[in-house]
């Protein structure tokens, strides 16, 4: 009887025991079907994430493109090497492997990973298939590596106008950088988003994918009125003639900028090595004042055509020289007029200082320099341009007439004011502001503002227009600027020389300027062409003009 009470009491706590443990057995399935598959996606997202780091791609800007939509950055795409600083304890090793993938140098390296940048990037510039193996393979706690659009490029033009950014806070320092930076600083952003193991080494085959931040703005790019093959063609043409200086064209219908190049340029990834430098590469020539000569006969000429003060028909005789107050002024081209009697027109294609003076003490310092600032020499043009200096007109008491009548004393202008001077003859005597940029557009090319472009301004007759227009045409076909002439059969060239004496470096330093319109029976285009120091216009700016010109228009159809 005992027997079977313990008997019986042994099979219930079995029994007991036995259902606990189905129950627990339920509760623990219970618990990974819970887990498994009700709370599947959110464990998994949550344990994803815990291994998820985000990687900035480039700089987060807006890219700058010509009136095609060619783009001026964001060409290229170059591997970069992603550093985290507070992963990495032997920083040292890392700053002298990092200077053997880039062009950094360990020491500004090594600054770097101790400043306590949350993030670091250098461009991979120096082959070194070891190192960067060991990066990919993950074996450098703290280092990735990865490809992205790279800003600049090293076949980059436009490089003035563009501008460059700065690699401390990435805001634009120079050109369309720096005055659209509100814009091209993006609104909303894109990143990448990779899955890394504890050391934040990115885990083999688990990938990349892109994702934009939560933000509303929009990203902006801007359009330029730039044609990036004109652009091209005057670099070109500049560094195959090694020009120290500057080139615009400009469309004569519109105003607007087609090319602005400065030479020498610069690398926009290395601003650092030009500080010193006395090259002036970081300085746009294009939107510099310099002392312009002759050019500014065109001013003189306008100013006799449209006062009626002087008299077109006289004639006048150049005896090599004329003394104005205490002042004796030389005509270097003195010998091609030599004994002959010349009209304006041909004291204006020969360039014969003498004659011009003549005209411009009948006609008044006052008369003259009020025509300058009608065509807009002195103020700036381009307001996109922030580096763009203003030029100096002088007072008329401020200057001789000698000086104020061929363009010599205190009177500076820049290779854009005149161009754009130039388009107003051209264009019949109307003007129109000068144009660089077009649109702000988002990132699929679509308009989202159209910049205005301002109202036309009457400055000259078409009377007066007309024969300046023919003056400037004979300046290429009988006078100084032979050399500029790209031919009848591309419609021929018409312009001005210009050959201006500076003062610097004992008188030693002259630049040389041509400045006309292309084809002359039906203007398209307006260039200036400036050469520092280049001692004569007719010989050194004037060829350099034809290539341009011929080169338009034979490549461009517009």
């Amino acid at each position: 009887m005992l027997h079977d009470e313990v008997s019986f009491v042994c099979k219930k706590r079995v029994l007991l025991i036995g259902i606990a443990f189905i129950i627990m057995c339920m509760f623990l399935l219970g618990r990974l079907f819970f887990i498994q598959i009700i709370k599947n996606n959110e464990y998994s997202r949550k344990a994803v994430q815990q291994r998820l780091m985000t990687v900035p791609l480039a700089i987060e800007r807006g890219n700058i493109y010509d009136r095609n939509l060619i783009p001026f950055t964001g060409r290229d795409i170059k591997k970069y090497i992603i550093v985290y600083p507070d992963y990495i304890q032997d920083k040292e090793t890392i700053a002298s492997v990092i200077s053997q993938l880039s062009i950094s140098k360990k020491d500004d390296i090594l600054k770097e990973l101790q400043s306590g940048a949350d993030t670091l990037e250098y461009v991979y510039e120096k082959e070194n298939t070891e190192l960067l193996n060991l990066i990919e393979e993950g074996k450098l706690k703290g280092v990735m590596a990865l490809e992205k659009n790279h800003r600049y490029s090293d076949k980059s033009i436009g490089r003035h106008v563009i501008g460059y950014i700065s690699k401390s806070d990435k805001k634009g320092e120079m050109g369309i950088e720096r005055s659209m930076d509100n814009y091209l600083s993006s609104a909303t952003g894109k990143s990448l988003i990779a899955v890394v193991d504890s050391s934040k080494n990115i885990i083999p085959g688990l990938g990349f994918r892109k994702i934009q931040s939560n933000n509303k703005g929009l990203n902006y790019g801007i359009k330029l009125t730039l044609d990036y093959h004109i652009q091209n063609i005057v670099e070109k043409i500049m560094e195959k003639n090694r020009v120290n200086g500057a080139v615009v064209v400009m469309d004569i219908k519109t105003g607007e900028i087609l090319a602005m190049a400065s030479h020498p340029h610069y690398e926009q990834d290395d601003i650092k090595k030009y500080i010193n430098s006395n090259g002036e590469e970081l300085i746009n020539k294009a939107i510099w004042p310099y002392d312009l000569g002759s050019v500014f006969k065109i001013v003189v000429a306008a100013a006799a055509i449209e006062s009626g003060k002087v008299d077109l028909d006289q004639k006048y005789v150049c005896e090599g020289n004329i003394t104005v107050g205490n002042s004796v002024i030389n005509c270097s081209t003195y010998e091609s007029h030599k004994d002959k009697e010349i009209s304006i027109d041909e004291a204006f294609a020969l360039s014969c200082n003498t004659a011009f003076v003549k005209i411009g003490i009948e006609l008044g310092a006052d008369v003259i320099l009020d025509m300058a600032k009608k065509f807009g020499l002195g103020e700036k043009q381009c307001f996109e341009l922030l580096e763009e200096k203003s030029g100096y007109i002088p007072k008329p008491e401020e200057d001789g007439i000698g000086n104020i009548s061929i363009g010599q004393g205190k009177i500076q202008v820049t290779p854009l004011q005149v161009t754009a001077m130039m388009c107003t003859i051209a264009n019949n005597g109307i003007r129109y502001n000068s144009r660089l940029v077009d649109e702000l557009i988002n990132d699929d090319g679509v308009t989202i503002k159209k910049i205005e472009r301002g109202y036309p301004e009457i400055v000259l007759s078409p009377t007066t227009a007309y024969r300046l227009k023919k003056m400037l045409r004979d300046v290429t076909t009988l006078g100084t600027g032979k050399q500029a002439d790209i031919g009848k059969e591309l419609g021929g060239s018409s312009g001005k020389t210009g050959t201006a004496e500076t003062g610097i470096d004992n008188g030693r330093i002259i630049h040389g300027w041509f400045t006309g319109f292309i084809p002359s029976n039906d203007p398209k285009y307006a260039i200036t062409v400036f050469i520092n120091n280049g001692r004569s216009g007719g010989r050194s700016a004037a060829p350099v003009f034809k290539q341009i010109g011929e080169d338009i228009m034979k490549t461009i159809r517009r």
